[in-house]
């Protein structure tokens, strides 16, 4: 869990990563002695998963799932400090498939991205259970990077109005401090076995060919990105390069480029599936007493 904090490429609104480093900090600072507990991949029913911790309930016939905060690819403890976890997530979504008393799942996301670590599988799984169940986002807040990576799997994204959307785009901080370590007087001696390995070392100078390695990097990801929004949204290329740029857009201008379906707020997206599924029990209803008047005829 540690190293999937400390080594990973990030797919996250640039403003929130200082606000994440202080989420990891307090966290660190408080670490459980069951902190290498891994948390369960998948789960039963949605009552069953949601005992289990995983973030998901039941709402009448529908399942609401949150991913709320910055995320990784396991929160596990961290959960408490506002931390998302892609692999709870991934098992919420399982557990609301594979429930019979589930028709429709609501997907809350309020989140700024996060790791790349895990976001292919959890973006898989949203293609799958989708194609079982309807899948609905709806942003309460923010939905950026790597949040918008895994949502656009989704049947169909709803913001409400002044919620924002996008910051489409991969990135790798890098932080040359070779001139500051001469200052003090101290140099920083790798003993490796070749120039890549040890790119990055705190007190070496970056050099451009590990720069360039970076960068090959950043772009194979964003490549992904860029895949998942075109196949998940149905959407071509070209429309989807001009809008990744690391931009957020509101509600009403996601709309209109495509990267959401409407905008609408949680309540209403519950009370419209409350009405699909009052619709869905006379259906029901109908259709019972229709065979009990089959066999009696019978």
């Amino acid at each position: 869990m540690l190293n999937n904090i400390f080594s990973s490429l990030w797919m996250i609104y640039p403003s929130a990563q200082a606000a994440l480093d202080k989420i990891i900090a307090t966290a660190l600072a408080n670490i459980p002695e069951n902190a290498e507990i891994v948390p369960p991949v998948s789960a039963g029913t949605v009552d069953d998963a949601a005992r289990m911790g995983l973030p998901v309930q039941r709402v009448g016939r529908s399942a609401l799932v949150r991913t709320v905060g910055p995320m990784i690819k396991s929160a596990g403890w961290m959960a408490k400090y506002g931390i998302a976890g892609t692999r709870e997530t991934q098992a919420a979504l399982q557990s609301a498939a594979v429930d019979p008393d589930v028709d429709a799942i609501v997907w809350l996301m309020d989140t700024p991205g996060g790791s790349v670590d895990g976001l292919e599988e959890l973006a898989g799984t949203a293609r799958a259970v989708k194609s079982k169940k309807p899948v609905i986002v709806q942003v309460d807040g923010l939905l950026a990077s790597a949040g918008y990576y895994v949502a656009a799997q989704a049947s169909k994204i709803y913001a409400a109005p002044g919620n924002l959307v996008g910051s489409i785009g991969t990135r790798i901080a890098l932080y040359d401090y070779s001139g500051l370590y001469e200052k003090a007087g101290v140099k920083a001696v790798p003993v490796d076995t070749g120039e890549h390995k040890s790119a990055g070392l705190p007190g070496t100078k970056i050099t451009e060919s590990q720069i360039a390695q970076f960068q090959k990097i950043v772009d194979g990801y964003f490549e992904m990105f860029l895949g998942a929004i075109e196949v998940g949204r149905n959407m071509d290329r070209k429309s989807i390069e001009k809008l990744a740029d690391g931009r957020v857009y509101f509600a009403t201008e996601s709309v209109e480029s495509g990267l959401i379906d409407g905008e609408q707020t949680l309540s209403q997206t519950l009370a419209e599936l409350s009405v699909n599924e009052q619709a869905s029990n006379r259906r029901r209803t109908r259709a019972d007493r229709l065979r009990v008047l089959q066999l009696a005829s019978a």
